[in-house]
Parts: structure tokens; C-alpha cells; sequence
């Protein structure tokens, strides 16, 4: 089973400070890497335009999703990424330390950058003490994933492979719709889980998750102003107009408010648990 997240790009607007917005990103990363979320849709939300929120959110989520030896490449010092340095790493199957080019274990999957490219050939770094060469032409600076097949005197080599077919976990991918979020739902290509504390308890939602057949599950989410049937009214819509997986996975809750990132743990837990019985 395949698992997204959709979330808003409001979902840290109530947070004052950068530190604050900083942390509460790098727990939906963390979580979201720790049970092997495929991609994770920053929708609009309609209710509360803020655009910084929405760029910080995309910017600190693909510099944690990337792998460490490559941030440098890829990002320039940003007063956005003030505060990454004091997140804890996420330490995905591909986010690998350097090792001495004797103790790597062939075929050896890696996350690099394309430094160089001509004709048929392209050259990588993927954080060693070599390169590595693949028989694709490639454009230069792009993200690439490589199966490093052998080790000669002056180079690796190896082929470059899609995150589909990487046999370990490639860690989740951004993206930054733009589409309103009905649009999003009603394309969206699997089962859906809205999440609302208006929804129908947990307790009684456990066989309808156990029983999805499709390879693909999306949880959504609504904002920290808004829930999803208030988003969705805006347009509306309703969220049974996209499935009846509409789920309070707190349904007792004992505070006034969940936040979306600790609302992400939750729902990913007990949904993970729940397709694993």
C-alpha cells in the first residue's frame, strides 16, 4: 500500500515565528519518513492565503527529503532555512553517510547530482570519494537516483533508475499543487481518508480502512483555521462527495484543538496499523 499526504499550505500560519514553523514541518517530515509516505500535496487553501507559509512549507520539506551530502548543491544560504540545522536528521535508507569505496556493497543505490554531461554520458556525485559515470546524457544539477554497478581506477559507474523501482525506501516527494483541492480529490488516483473531528469515530471506521483494495491511500487534511468542511463548503462541496472515509481519529479528545502535525502522527499510526492486522 502506497501512502500520500495532503495538507494546506495554511497549516502553519497561526505559528508566530520561524522556529516555530521550522519545528512543526520537520514533524510532519519525520513522520511522514518514518512510515514511507510516497508524496506529500501542499494544496491552497482558500480561507487563509498566506504565501510565505506556503513557501516556507515546500522549501524546509524538500531540503529534509534530501540527502544530506546534496542540500549544499541545491540549496543557497536562505533566511527561510535559518533554523534546519537544529532538526533531527530523518536517516532514510537513501540518505547514506560517506564510506570508503572498499566497504560499499554492489549493487549500491545513492541519491546524487549531475555535475557534468556530454554525448551519451553523464557524470554524478553521489557523496564518495568517486563519481559516478552513467551512459545517459543527462541535464547539469539534475536530482538523480544511481545503482552503482562497478568500481575501475578512475570512476564508479553505474545506471540511473526511476524512485519506482528502487527496492528500499526513496524517501517522500513535494508537491506543490495549484489546483483548488476538489480538483485535487476528485483526480486524485486511489482511496481517500478526509480527517475531521466531525467525522465518524475511529472505533468505527477500522474495517472500512482494512478492507481498501486500491494501491493508493491519500489522508487529508484541513487547516489550523479551518477544517476540511469549511475548505470544502467554500467550494461547495462536501467531503462525502469524495468518499465516505470521512474519520475523527481522536474521537475523545481531551484538548481543544489538535495540531496538524501531532493530527499527521496520530492518523498515520493507526491507519499504518490498521492495513498491517
Amino acid at each position: 500500500m502506497h501512502i500520500d499526504l495532503i495538507i494546506p499550505s495554511s497549516f502553519t500560519s497561526n505559528l508566530s515565528s520561524l522556529v516555530q514553523k521550522t519545528l512543526a514541518i520537520a514533524m510532519v517530515a519525520r513522520a511522514a519518513s518514518i512510515y514511507g509516505v510516497d508524496n506529500i500535496y501542499i494544496y491552497p487553501d482558500p480561507l487563509v492565503r498566506d504565501p510565505n507559509s506556503r513557501r516556507i512549507i515546500v522549501k524546509i520539506l524538500r531540503y529534509m527529503s534530501m540527502a544530506p551530502y546534496l542540500r549544499r548543491k541545491f540549496f543557497r544560504l536562505d533566511r527561510d532555512l535559518e533554523y534546519v540545522g537544529m532538526l533531527p536528521p530523518l536517516r532514510t535508507p537513501l540518505h547514506k553517510e560517506k564510506l570508503p569505496l572498499h566497504k560499499l556493497s554492489l549493487p549500491e543505490y545513492r541519491e546524487g547530482i549531475v555535475i557534468s554531461s556530454r554525448r551519451n554520458k553523464s557524470i554524478i556525485d553521489v557523496g564518495l570519494d568517486k563519481d559516478v559515470v552513467v551512459n545517459t546524457k543527462l541535464q547539469k544539477g539534475t536530482n538523480v537516483i544511481v545503482k552503482i554497478t562497478k568500481i575501475s581506477a578512475n570512476y564508479m559507474h553505474g545506471v540511473i533508475v526511476e524512485r519506482e523501482d528502487v527496492p528500499i525506501y526513496t524517501g517522500y516527494r513535494v508537491v506543490n499543487v495549484k489546483t483548488k483541492l476538489p480538483t485535487l480529490l476528485g483526480e486524485y488516483e486511489g482511496e481517500l481518508i478526509l480527517t475531521s473531528r466531525k467525522g465518524k469515530p475511529i472505533y468505527d471506521m477500522v474495517d472500512d480502512i482494512k478492507n481498501v483494495s486500491a494501491e493508493r491511500l491519500a489522508i487529508v487534511f484541513g487547516g489550523p483555521s479551518y477544517g476540511l468542511f469549511e475548505i470544502l463548503e467554500y467550494y461547495e462541496a462536501s467531503p462525502y462527495s469524495f468518499t465516505n472515509k470521512v474519520i475523527n481519529f481522536v474521537p475523545n479528545q481531551m484538548v481543544a484543538t489538535i495540531r496538524m502535525e501531532e493530527a499527521v502522527i496520530i492518523s498515520l499510526s493507526i491507519t499504518s496499523y490498521i492495513l498491517n492486522l
